[in-house]
């Protein structure tokens, strides 16, 4: 703490910044000024933390320059030497913000607990007020996400009668009690997708509405600046190229704040990541029209996103306006809305269809032949990616290429899905271990949000299988040969052959002698030959006698030892000298 020290007697004035040991009490003397006109000119530069005066002195008074200076700094400390011994004037002081009153003579260690002791107030008060001032700027950081856990938790029907609109006031949120609300939930899909049956058009069965008029789009314009800038920044533009699909969801949160800014609204992301909007519809407006302007601002909003961020966007509408308490309805229906992208294409805006209950029973796919399963196994089991695919084709085209339906789809998915997780796990496989990044899918596959998706999926894990099982058929054959390697080290003093090696193997005798051909570059025999002569070279050069190395080396009969050492070496094995 920096302390300056105002006092008009010279000699009281040195004794004062000398004497006593201020440093070691975390304080620092910066200043010392013999009036009041002179600490006024001290303070602007040295800009003390605490004050310590007399009262009496030439040019201005005690009392009056801490008025001045507290004006200046609030939390500046002041503490009072004076000779006085006046009740009526000691008030007036504490009443001026002083912080003590001292009288003359003090003694060093009063006026040094003084100055202590209001530096530790100080420092109290600094703290207290950077707690407050960071808890409401954390408050304020953090009031987006709060709104959002608020409105998630509206969405889901988590709150009693009258308590959603409470709780909703402590974040400034007003929801009137007799209006109606909307719900859409809007998705990024991966730039440069296909824009099926139109970008930014609302589907009415069937029928196409296009967003809103050219003057409001350009007075909307504006306020979308910092989202489109944010949307460059991720590769937006005219040119759609893949992005981080968080980073494609924030920027449309952005751009929905600033293009529904005067629309009466709340724009939040959920918690399964996609962008919601709860919408006002006053009680005297129509609840059809108060769904047609909210389709508008939607359509309006997909297409914001497509030409500025370069992110085609899909979105699904809850079927009607409701009161408050049956948004986590709406909210539900929205999301199933939002499901039959996969049915018409990513880049519109799908309203609500509610189920046939005319008395239409729901159809199952087709069944897939037992030949196109058969089919896929065997081009699994040979490790062929290839075949595989040219089945997992058939498939495809046998039942999900013409389904109608979300639920039809999805139910062909989790077939062909079952059929490739069976396989695995008869392998004795584990599924995440072969499948890598496809892995994720197969927990979740509600994240397949178009036929193209889905059909890529199903290829590109159908394809990383088939590769693990190729990889896998070739290093069981490896293991073949490291096994007869090991055998033809390990029993060197025996007579090995290929015939006995394969019977130990299970493993035909012909395709294991071409296997080793062809990794090895040789015949087993010419390397088991190979091994002996090397070994028994090795130990007669050490002295060992003939008899003793060819018993090593796995020859009963010294003479035939003797006649295939000689042939292989050039040389009989007495020949070999220690």
């Amino acid at each position: 703490m920096n302390l300056m020290i105002v006092e008009d007697e010279a000699r009281l004035r040195l004794s004062l910044a000398g004497a006593i040991p201020w440093e070691e009490h975390g304080i620092e003397v910066v200043a010392l000024a013999s009036n009041g006109k002179e600490a006024l000119q001290l303070f602007e530069r040295k800009k003390p933390d605490i004050l310590l005066l007399d009262v009496q002195m030439p040019e201005m008074d005690g009392l009056t320059l801490v008025r001045l200076l507290r004006e200046r700094d609030a939390f500046l400390k002041t503490i009072i030497l004076s000779g006085h011994d006046n009740f009526a004037y000691a008030q007036q002081a504490m009443e001026s913000g002083v912080t003590q009153y001292l009288l003359k003579p003090a003694g060093e260690r009063d006026i040094l607990e003084a100055v202590a002791g209001a530096a530790r107030e100080l420092r109290q008060e600094l703290d207290r007020r950077y707690n407050e001032e960071l808890l409401r700027q954390k408050w304020i950081d953090h009031l987006p996400q709060l709104r959002a856990a608020f409105f998630e938790r509206l969405l889901r029907g988590s709150f009693r009668p009258g308590e959603a609109q409470r709780q909703g006031a402590e974040y400034g949120l007003t929801l009137p009690e007799g209006a109606r609300y909307a719900v859409a939930v809007v998705d990024a899909e991966p730039a440069g997708e296909t824009l099926g049956t139109g970008a930014g058009g609302t589907r009415t069965d069937g029928a196409r509405t296009d967003g809103v008029g050219t003057d409001d789009a350009k007075a909307d314009d504006a306020k979308a600046d910092g989202a489109k800038a944010d949307g460059e920044a991720l590769g937006g533009g005219d040119r759609a190229r893949p992005v981080d699909p968080a980073r494609a969801r924030f920027s449309v949160y952005l751009l929905a704040q600033a293009l529904l800014s005067d629309a009466d609204c709340w724009p939040f992301l959920d918690g399964q990541g996609y962008l919601a909007i709860i919408f006002t519809v006053a009680p005297d407006t129509d609840a059809q029209q108060g769904l047609l302007g909210l389709q508008a601002l939607v359509d309006k909003l997909l297409n914001r996103a497509r030409e500025g961020l370069g992110l085609v966007c899909s979105a699904g509408i809850g079927g009607s306006a409701e009161p408050l308490g049956e948004l986590n309805r709406l909210y539900a229906e929205a999301c199933l809305a939002l499901q039959d992208r996969i049915v018409y294409g990513p880049g519109i805006a799908i309203p609500y269809r509610e189920p046939d209950t005319c008395g239409a029973i729901a159809t199952a796919l087709p069944p897939l032949s037992g030949d196109q399963e058969k089919a896929l196994e065997i081009a699994l089991e040979l490790g062929d990616a290839e075949a595989a695919g040219r089945a997992l084709e058939e498939m495809w085209l046998g039942g999900l290429e013409e389904a109608d339906t979300a639920d039809e789809i999805m139910e062909g998915v989790l077939y062909i899905a079952s059929q490739l997780v069976r396989f695995v796990q008869k392998q004795g496989l584990a599924i995440k271990e072969v499948l890598g990044d496809h892995y994720a899918s197969f927990l979740n596959p509600s994240q397949l949000t178009t036929r193209d998706k889905i059909r890529a999926w199903l290829e590109s894990s159908t394809a990383e299988i088939a590769a693990y099982q190729a990889r896998r058929r070739k290093s069981s054959r490896h293991q073949f040969v490291e096994t007869l390697l090991r055998i033809a080290q390990e029993e060197i003093d025996q007579e090995v052959t290929l015939h006995t090696a394969a019977e130990r193997l299970f493993v035909n005798p012909s395709y294991l002698s071409r296997l080793f051909k062809q990794e090895m570059g040789q015949t087993f025999s010419a390397y088991v030959l190979e091994l002996k002569m090397e070994k028994a070279k090795a130990a007669l050069s050490d002295g060992a006698k003939v008899y003793d190395a060819a018993r090593m080396v796995g020859y009963r009969d010294v003479s035939y030892f003797t006649k295939v050492f000689r042939k292989y070496w050039g040389v009989t094995p007495g020949g070999m000298k220690p």
